[in-house]
């Protein structure tokens, strides 16, 4: 056993790879600012105010001017605020590293539980930073889903938010009434930044690439139509290390992952709870 051969990018590494292929909601979040995610950083995202296009026409002087408009302050800060640690033994660091196999199973199982952690904190977060649709009924068949989804178009519409890129996020049993006997839903190419994503898609329908979420709420069918300049996410696995198990001959690797979130356009974020 040889603790000085630990390699931690290695392990941070895998561990990395393996949470962005599983991630759904942190794949498809704004990931501009990762590369200044420490613990208890502020990162200020800077807002972009509106540019109004006004007539350029003659004024009392006869002459064509045109004045420019104030800009106002409308940055965010973005706390990395949340710290997660993974701490596991290992029989042996040397056969772990040199045997893909051996890794991966470790790697998989601190990734998954990252996974977990990070989309439930995402999933919490759109709900309570979105704009939640008032006048929400049951969901109780095809048609019930139908009418959400078409309502979260037309408040997104109603908001002037983007046509492209638009996703709705569903709950599994919101996704149960979509691919009920009387279902609409369009054959679609799952396409995405992660294997979650792809795998998640269950298909496209008005204008909006519908991804079922495991880890959204699920006591009521849920849906959040959304586009990626809604919310920002950003991650760092911070430290890996590992020392020698005091009462037992392995190896123990433990590791920090600090991360934070925040919905920056609550207009962009639209949040369906069914009645």
């Amino acid at each position: 056993m040889a603790i000085e051969n630990f390699i931690p990018e290695v392990w941070s590494a895998n561990i990395i790879e393996q949470f962005h292929n599983g991630t759904i909601l942190a794949s498809i979040a704004n990931r501009s600012y990762e590369g200044d995610a420490k613990s208890g950083n502020k990162i200020h995202i800077p807002g972009v105010v509106d540019v109004k296009v006004k007539d350029y026409k003659a004024g009392v002087s006869g002459r064509r001017t045109t004045a420019a408009d104030d800009v106002a302050s409308t940055g965010v800060d973005l706390l990395i605020d949340q710290e997660k640690a993974f701490d596991f033994f290992v029989d042996d660091i040397d056969e772990a590293q040199s045997n893909a196999d051996v890794m991966g199973a470790y790697t998989r199982s601190a990734s998954a539980a990252l996974i977990e952690d990070a989309e439930s904190y995402l999933a919490g977060m759109l709900i309570a930073g979105g704009t939640k649709l008032s006048g929400a009924k049951a969901i109780t068949d095809w048609g019930g889903a139908y009418a959400a989804l078409v309502a979260i178009r037309k408040a997104l519409n109603a908001k002037k938010v983007p046509s492209a890129g638009r996703y709705a996020i569903v709950s599994p049993s919101f996704e149960e009434q979509l691919l009920s006997d009387a279902s609409k839903l369009t054959s679609f190419q799952g396409v995405g930044d992660s294997t979650a994503i792809r795998e998640g898609t269950v298909g496209r329908l008005i204008g909006m690439q519908v991804v079922t979420d495991p880890y959204l709420p699920d006591s009521k069918p849920t849906a959040i139509g959304l586009v990626p300049e809604g919310f920002v996410y950003a991650s760092q696995i911070d430290k890996t290390e590992s020392l020698r198990a005091d009462n037992k001959f392995a190896d123990r690797v433990r590791g920090l992952h600090v991360y934070g979130g925040k919905v920056i356009r609550p207009d962009a974020v639209q949040v369906y709870v069914g009645a």
